[in-house]
């Protein structure tokens, strides 16, 4: 209805955005990429449609119509109800969906290890580099912040 409508696009536009402080990588994801302008979530939307639909299309291949909707509908339930934006929220919904997706061919298992192993060496190097001082926790923990995943 057309209340319903109005309520979400108020919802939307009226929602904080509840991150993380700067230890974590979501909270530069979310400054640098999606808080870059008012419009960028909604720019954002027809690559979101399209990996759906991609997902949609390789777990559909595999699986039934109904496997498929039950794990969006419990990914959803994983997911939407956070309070707060992290990567571990998605791990979980992410791993089913890599467990029951067709195998790809040993090449490209091996590229995607290669990616994964970077991301971490990079996470590693940061976490064991760069360091940072909180005044004002620095009574509570003198010891400098690391960055965290």
């Amino acid at each position: 209805s057309k209340q319903w409508y109005q309520r979400r696009v108020r919802g939307t536009r009226g929602t904080l955005s509840h991150i993380s402080d700067n230890r974590h990588y979501t909270f530069y994801v979310w400054r640098r990429i999606f808080n870059r302008t008012p419009m960028t979530i909604y720019l954002l939307l027809p690559l979101c449609f399209y990996t759906f639909l991609n997902m949609v299309a390789l777990l559909s291949t595999v699986h039934s119509k109904f496997f498929t909707l039950l794990y969006f509908l419990c990914a959803a339930a994983q997911t939407v109800p956070q309070g707060l934006l992290e990567f571990r929220y998605f791990l979980l919904p992410y791993i089913l969906y890599r467990l029951h997706v067709p195998q790809h061919s040993w090449v490209v298992l091996f590229l995607e290890l290669c990616q994964y192993t970077l991301i971490n060496l990079i996470t590693v190097k940061i976490f064991l580099n760069k360091t940072f001082d909180w005044p004002d926790v620095g009574e509570l923990n003198p010891n400098p912040q690391r960055f965290m995943w």
